[in-house]
């Protein structure tokens, strides 16, 4: 009986053993896949198409000669613009209901700011006036300046109201700016 016992000891604290290492790594995945623009800041400019696939591990919905690929976890995606070397050359934060998308930024910005933000403005100080850190929600490829890609930052209310900003590079200087209501 007590040899038993002993073999059974062994297996139980193996299989104990295992499932603390995997619930630490269950959790760290977990954590990524529940983030919103997982899938978004998962491409980059210039990755090939293969190399996106691969990375995201999900098959993409053709539209309008992009594609679009889902967290089926979260709803939210990426719609990316493909040159033609199969290359990004631009991303979308995607869901299928913008208002997710609008969702995603706790802004308090009032349709006065707009004329304070001019163009060549850099981010911090766009920043500073909306009171907050910007959602990106869009990166391209920049032909006249490859270095600095066009992105698309977004503070927005709860209402649903709120500002698109557009810069040249990342957290760069204001292009435009409009107020969406």
């Amino acid at each position: 009986m007590l040899k038993r016992r002993k073999l059974l000891v062994f297996p139980v604290l193996l299989i104990l053993a295992m499932l603390v290492m995997t619930s630490g790594c269950t959790g760290t995945k977990n954590e990524a896949v529940n983030n919103p623009d997982h899938f978004y800041s998962q491409v980059q400019l210039g990755m090939e198409k293969s190399q996106v696939e691969s990375t995201l591990g999900v098959k993409p919905e053709e539209k309008d000669g992009t594609y679009i690929y889902t967290d089926a976890q979260t709803k939210f995606g990426v719609q990316i613009s493909y040159d033609a070397s199969n290359m990004v050359m631009s991303k979308i934060l995607y869901h299928g209901d913008d208002s997710k998308i609008m969702g995603l930024s706790d802004a308090s910005v009032t349709e006065a700011q707009m004329t304070s933000i001019t163009e060549g403005m850099p981010y911090d100080e766009v920043k500073s006036l909306l009171g907050s850190e910007g959602t990106e929600i869009i990166e391209m490829a920049n032909p006249a300046d490859p270095n600095n890609p066009i992105v698309m930052m977004i503070w927005f209310n709860d209402d649903q109201t709120g500002f698109y900003v557009t810069f040249l590079g990342h957290q760069g200087t204001v292009k435009s700016v409009k107020f969406w209501k």
